[in-house]
This record gives C-alpha cells, sequence and structure tokens, in this order.
C-alpha cells in the first residue's frame, strides 16, 4: 500500500472516533440537562403557595388581664347556737340587715321554765343562809369568851372545844349556802344566755344570702340557716402563675369591667396575696377590693381584671392559629427570603383568639397564615399574599 493511500485510512480512522467522541457528549449532555431540568421542575413543584401576615403590635401600659370572680368582702355564717323549733323566721334572701338584727326566734318558754325554777332555789338559797349569819355573831363572841375563861383556868378545855365546833358548823353551813347561792346564780346567768340564744341574730351587717330554714324546723346546735354578706366591699379574686406573682404588689391599682364590651369600669386595688401556690394550678390567688356603695357588684359574677403597670412595654399579638408546638415549646413559621423558617416565641394572654407574644417577635417577622399543615422548616415556598 502506497503511503498516501494509508494517510487517507488513517484519517478517516481519525476522522470515524472523532464523531463518535462527539456524539457521545452530546448524548450525556443531553442526559444531564434533561435531568436538570427535571430536578429543577422537581423543586418548583415542591414550592408551597402561602400566604404571610405581620405581627400586630399593641402597647401594654395598663398591665395584664385576668378572669375574676367577685366575692364578698366580708361573710357571716348565722347559725343556731342552741335547739330548738323554729317559730318565727324575719328575713329573705338579698335582705339588707344590719348586725345585731333579730332574723330567727326559737321556742323559748322550756328554758323561761328553767330559769323560774333555778330563781326560786336561788331565794331558797338566800333565805337558808340568813339563820347562820344571824347566829355566826353570837357563837363567835361566845367562842371568844369562853376562850378567855379556859386561859384563866376558870372553865373547862371541854367547853371550849364545844364552843369551837358550834362555830365550825356556823361557818360550813354559812359556806355550803353561799356555794348553793353562787352555783344557782351560775345556773340562772347560763339560763338566761341561752334564753337570748334563741334569738338568732345577724353576726354582720350586709345583705342575706343562701336562706336555709322554715318555720316548725327542729334546730340543733350548729346548724347552717343563712349568710350575711357585706357586700359594701367587693373583693374580685384572681390566679396569677408563680412566673408573674412577683411582679403583683399589695396596694397595686388595678381596673375591673363585668364585660368585654362594657363601658363601666370599676377601679380598686391589691387586697390580698395567697402565701402559697394552689398545688394543683401552681397559681397564687390574689384579691382586688372595689368600692361598691351602690351594690351593683354582687358576689359569684365572673369579671375581668386589669392589674395597672406603671412601665409601658411594647408586645406583639398575632392570631392563636399560627402558633404550632406545645407548652414550654411554641414556634411560628416564618418567611425567611422564600424559605420557610422557625422561630421560637413564647405566649401571654389569650383574647379574642388572639395570642399575646410576650418574647421571640421583633415586629418585621413575615409570619406564614396559610398551609401551616404542608410546610416544614427548610421548604421553599411562594408568598401570593401579605
Amino acid at each position: 500500500m502506497s503511503k498516501k493511500r494509508m494517510f487517507t485510512v488513517v484519517l478517516i480512522i481519525v476522522i470515524f472516533i472523532a464523531g463518535v467522541a462527539l456524539f457521545r457528549r452530546n448524548v450525556f449532555q443531553s442526559i444531564f440537562a434533561a435531568k436538570d431540568n427535571q430536578s429543577k421542575a422537581t423543586v418548583t413543584s415542591k414550592k408551597v403557595s402561602v400566604e404571610v401576615i405581620k405581627p400586630k403590635e399593641f402597647v401594654q401600659g395598663e398591665g395584664s388581664s385576668y378572669k375574676a370572680t367577685l366575692e364578698a368582702d366580708q361573710e357571716g355564717v348565722v347559725s343556731s347556737k342552741n335547739a330548738g323549733k323554729v317559730i318565727s323566721i324575719l328575713f329573705d334572701d338579698d335582705k339588707q340587715v344590719t348586725q345585731g338584727e333579730t332574723l330567727v326566734v326559737l321556742d323559748d318558754q322550756d328554758i323561761k321554765n328553767q330559769i323560774k325554777s333555778a330563781e326560786s332555789q336561788l331565794e331558797i338559797s338566800k333565805a337558808s343562809l340568813q339563820k347562820p349569819e344571824a347566829n355566826l355573831e353570837n357563837t363567835q363572841l361566845s367562842y371568844d369568851r369562853t376562850k378567855k375563861l379556859v386561859e384563866q383556868g376558870a372553865v373547862a378545855q371541854v367547853e371550849l372545844d364545844n364552843a369551837e365546833t358550834s362555830l365550825k358548823m356556823i361557818k360550813a353551813d354559812i359556806a355550803s349556802s353561799q356555794a348553793s347561792i353562787q352555783a344557782a346564780q351560775t345556773n340562772i346567768d347560763n339560763l338566761n344566755t341561752d334564753l337570748a340564744n334563741m334569738t338568732i341574730r345577724a353576726p354582720i351587717s350586709g345583705v342575706m344570702d343562701e336562706k336555709n330554714v322554715s318555720l316548725g324546723q327542729y334546730l340543733s346546735p350548729g346548724n347552717v340557716i343563712g349568710k350575711v354578706k357585706d357586700i359594701s366591699l367587693i373583693d374580685a379574686a384572681i390566679e396569677v402563675d408563680q412566673g408573674l406573682i412577683r411582679t403583683v404588689k399589695i396596694g397595686q391599682k388595678a381596673k375591673v369591667k363585668l364585660n368585654e364590651d362594657d363601658n363601666e369600669t370599676y377601679e380598686g386595688v391589691v387586697k390580698s396575696i395567697s402565701t402559697s401556690a394552689d398545688s394543683s394550678s401552681r397559681a397564687f390567688k390574689v384579691k382586688i377590693q372595689l368600692d361598691n356603695e351602690k351594690l351593683a357588684l354582687r358576689p359569684g359574677v365572673f369579671a375581668k381584671v386589669m392589674l395597672m403597670d406603671d412601665a409601658k412595654v411594647h408586645k406583639f399579638a398575632i392570631p392563636v392559629a399560627l402558633i404550632t408546638g406545645k407548652e414550654g415549646n411554641y414556634y411560628v413559621y416564618i418567611n425567611d427570603n422564600g424559605i420557610v423558617r422557625k422561630r421560637a416565641v413564647t405566649v401571654g394572654t389569650l383574647v379574642n383568639d388572639q395570642a399575646e407574644i410576650n418574647s421571640g417577635l421583633q415586629g418585621n417577622e413575615s409570619i406564614i397564615s396559610t398551609n401551616l399543615n404542608m410546610i416544614q422548616e427548610g421548604d421553599q415556598i411562594t408568598v401570593v399574599s401579605e
């Protein structure tokens, strides 16, 4: 074979190999491009469309809000001290009464009869005392004379012994009669106390409540027949979490409303803070005292208490539905330039489906508000509405 022909064959082989290599390169590039486009398409398809909102800022200048139950400032239990049959009832629920006012009268005839008998016994004891008292002076003089005669040797010792015995007997009779008189008088005093207790009176001034007595009923000592509640002052009782109790002080001002939309506000001050927390709720009971001169507030009613705080605090609120997690580990989803991020928050008071955020938000976040069940941290999202 000539050199020219051999060169031609070699050139053809080189061109063929180059063509095969170029073809394979193009094929691989097409495959990789297709995969890349598929990957991009997949990523694009994973983006979730969401809406976002901004936290709602508010200035908290009035302090924390609490649910409260109104209670009477003072409460007196009306009960029977003696046994007896009810013959008169002079009150009904909601009646305004004054301290010492008669509420119930029990049949006292038996006690009156006992008093008459005791008074008769007292007179008998007093009469039995008159004779030994009258004889005491003469007996004492006789004893003194006999003693002098014995000392002079004029009479025998036996005469003095007899005189001394007579004196001792008279003194014993007097002591016995005096003891009987004292016992009779004590009995009369006790019976008079029992007689007074047959009339059941109001222990304090206030409004009658929880009536539990009827005519003809036989009461035993200790039977509760009602309560007197002093509502000229009313206490609004709230429960404060152990983490916040240190911010509450005796004398701290408070505002109370019966309803959220109520225009009338009652002002009061913190009256008492319980020494220990409730064993189950770990909360402290706090009472706010309110002036109730017009008696418009009644025990047992629910109310809203706002503890006043001089320091103004900027806080944020978001819908409760946007908060996920559990107590002690709450968080919200934030839009971070198209990427989902979790943000830990602490939650305060809940009002009208809005949650007060104590910490975790600065106010400039875009909080994801829709399709929360379709996203997780790190996902790409498309914001369609803000």
